[in-house]
């Protein structure tokens, strides 16, 4: 019976240390975090508070003769160490593939396990870098091997037994989060005689905040100062005026990926919004107990005002939800009561620490908080492969544009041409298309078999058993043909021209001799006239009746005559 529990218990301890631990680790783009390999399992709870209070303390020590080997999701060698450094790489202006691959595509098998001391460094595991673009997971496993005493030779380990302790599954998750920075700004009287007070505090802080243990990375990423004035309206009297007032201003830049607890944390929900809070309110207390030790007077304590603010900006093509920082003023009375929950810093709590792509064929167009996002221009595009990208929109390729703002796609762009052109090289490129159609789907020879039908895959196969010399005479009876319809086009379109043009002129010559009777008539009409004032003995201008047959003759001639001698006098 004894030995019987002995042996349950013995593999209630193997299934227990052979079990395996999921963590779903948050990447930031751009940034460098160090995983550990022997982590306990997350302890879930509602209230981002107690999330974090459970699982302050995750990282497990590891045993004795003990090592951690850890593999990509294809089972290959990628390290060896108790810390992983793994850098995602900032996204480039260019489109991503979805295929997600690890860029180190030979495993170091090269080098044994050992303990030769030239080989201790890279067992270390600190001094490796795994570069990663997109990565599905990796495994660590921890293998313990026995205990043994003395070597048989120099730097020549003994064959010890070995097992396969713990295994955690990192599973990646890459995201875009917002450069967050802090800023601080207090009026210049408070710092006139010292201005390095601030900029001190914040270092002391940031050293503070530096991880122990096996973390390589900051929780401060850049401090800026700068003295800046402005114009506040005053009254004296009846008459307004302006005085300047200056302040000194610091600006901090967080890294919320420093803490082990910052990549297990879903940037989505309210547990790093909780970290980020808590970090902010461990600084505005720093900063402003060191304010009042620096004062060292109580009424002039208790009129010292610190202005803060906190700035999200994100990259081109994406937007943050919380777009212009609103300014909170921090006062001594804060010290008396340091609990997160009651200060200035619990707004961070409910932030979304995201940046959000903006819709297809929108995006930003410069690193900033407060603007919105626009329509690409023409010869752009934006789509979901293209997020995320540095450079928003993304340019069509050359020889490319869109038919307007908006593109969602690369398949918007069209040629730069006009729609003849256009229409010309799809009817070409459709005729390339059936033409490998045509190839893809050549037949073999003949038989009498049914499984001939099965070979024909393609309904342009039968094409395949024409002769070479057919599609020869074919193309070159086209060309021909085509040359010839060509040629008779241009000479009936010439002739057409032509037509028409001898009409137009042959409208404007009757035209020109219409106006030049129509001048002439009337020429002759006021000569007659004219004639007729001057002879007063006329028969035909005091209205007698004459003979027309000789008399009309006779005074044709003779206007004639006087027509010929004075042409066009009136």
């Amino acid at each position: 019976m004894e030995t019987q529990w002995v042996l349950l218990c013995a593999t209630y301890l193997i299934v227990v240390c052979q079990c395996k631990i999921h963590h779903t680790v948050w990447l930031p783009a751009g940034k460098q975090i160090s995983l550990p390999c022997k982590l306990r399992a997350l302890k879930e709870h509602e209230s981002p508070e107690r999330w974090v209070e459970q699982n302050e303390e995750l990282e497990v020590n590891f045993s004795a003769n003990s090592i951690a080997a850890w593999y990509d999701r294809l089972g290959r060698l990628i390290h060896v160490g108790e810390i992983l450094l793994v850098h995602v790489a900032k996204f480039e202006a260019s489109e991503i593939s979805v295929t997600q691959y690890v860029l180190r595509e030979t495993p170091p098998t090269e080098k044994q396990m050992s303990l030769i001391p030239e080989f201790r460094g890279w067992i270390g595991g600190a001094n490796q870098l795994l570069q990663v673009k997109h990565i599905d997971s990796v495994t660590c496993i921890e293998l313990q091997t026995s205990t043994v005493v003395g070597f048989r030779k120099p730097w020549k380990a003994l064959q010890r037994k070995s097992r396969v302790g713990r295994e955690v599954v990192f599973t990646f998750k890459i995201y875009v989060q917002p450069i967050i920075i802090w800023e601080y700004a207090v009026s210049s009287w408070i710092l006139m005689e010292n201005t390095s007070v601030m900029p001190r505090l914040v270092e002391e802080w940031c050293q503070d905040q530096r991880p122990y243990g096996r973390q390589f990375h900051q929780t401060c990423e850049g401090i800026y100062q700068e003295r800046k004035t402005f114009l506040q309206p005053t009254l004296f009297g009846t008459s307004n005026s302006t005085s300047t007032i200056a302040f000194f201003e610091i600006g901090v830049g967080i890294n919320l990926s420093a803490r082990l607890l910052h990549v297990l944390a879903d940037p989505a929900s309210k547990e790093l919004g909780y970290l980020h809070a808590r970090l902010q309110h461990s600084l505005n207390m720093y900063i402003l107990e060191g304010l009042e030790n620096y004062i060292q007077d109580g009424d002039l304590a208790q009129k010292l005002v610190l202005a803060t603010r906190t700035h999200y900006v994100c990259p081109p093509g994406s937007f943050t939800l919380q777009r212009k920082p609103v300014v909170i003023n921090l006062t001594v009375d804060k010290l008396m009561n340091r609990t997160l929950e009651t200060s200035s810093a619990s707004v961070l709590i409910d932030h979304k620490l995201l940046c959000y792509p903006c819709p297809d064929g929108k995006a930003t167009t410069a690193y900033t908080f407060s603007e919105e996002c626009s329509d690409c221009p023409r010869g752009y595009y934006r789509g979901e492969t293209g997020w995320p990208s540095s450079a928003g929109c993304l340019r069509c390729p050359e020889g490319f544009t869109t038919d307007g703002v908006g593109g969602k796609s690369i398949e918007d762009c069209r040629l730069n041409a006009g729609a003849l052109t256009r229409s010309i090289l799809r009817y070409v490129l459709h005729l390339l298309f059936a033409l490998e159609k045509i190839i893809a789907g050549e037949t073999g020879p003949d038989t009498q078999t049914r499984s001939l039908a099965l070979e024909q895959r393609s309904a342009w196969a039968w094409l395949g058993r024409i002769s070479g010399r057919v599609w020869i005479y074919c193309a070159i009876y086209c060309l021909v043909s085509s040359y010839l319809a060509a040629k008779a086009i241009h000479r009936l379109h010439v002739y057409l021209r032509l037509k028409a043009l001898i009409r137009k002129q042959y409208g404007l010559l009757l035209r020109a001799t219409m106006i030049g009777q129509i001048n002439l008539v009337s020429h002759i009409k006021q000569r007659m006239k004219q004639d007729i004032k001057e002879d007063p003995n006329d028969t035909l201008a005091h209205g007698a009746t004459v003979e027309v047959s000789g008399v009309r003759e006779s005074i044709q001639s003779e206007k004639m005559k006087k027509s010929r001698s004075f042409p066009f006098n009136s």
